[in-house]
């Protein structure tokens, strides 16, 4: 598969089918962008267990699963991925915040 922009749909399509190798191209795609998200969101937080790569790393992991049990009927192209991508990482570092806070 290429890396041009069209390619993210088919992408989507096969992690639906189960494709696990469509994993490593979005992988390759988004995994820094969370990352440098993640490591905004978690900023001068203290007593952390988790680093920014943990958060994203988590993000990518639930993604994936959950794109394997069909939970994303509504995930068609990158503009979808990357909004659930985003939120799934925000809300991994909200959480990170909170058990750091306890």
């Amino acid at each position: 598969m290429s890396s041009q922009e069209g390619s993210v749909t088919q992408w989507i399509g096969s992690i639906k089918q189960g494709d696990q190798a469509a994993a490593q191209p979005l992988w390759e795609r988004y995994f820094e962008r969370l990352v440098r998200l993640a490591r905004a969101r978690l900023a001068g937080g203290k007593g952390l267990a988790a680093d920014e790569e943990d958060v994203a790393l988590s993000a990518f992991d639930s993604f994936f699963r959950a794109a394997n049990a069909g939970r994303f009927p509504m995930l068609d192209d990158r503009d979808d991925l990357w909004r659930l991508l985003v939120q799934m990482t925000i809300r991994k570092a909200i959480n990170e915040r909170k058990r750091a806070g306890r």
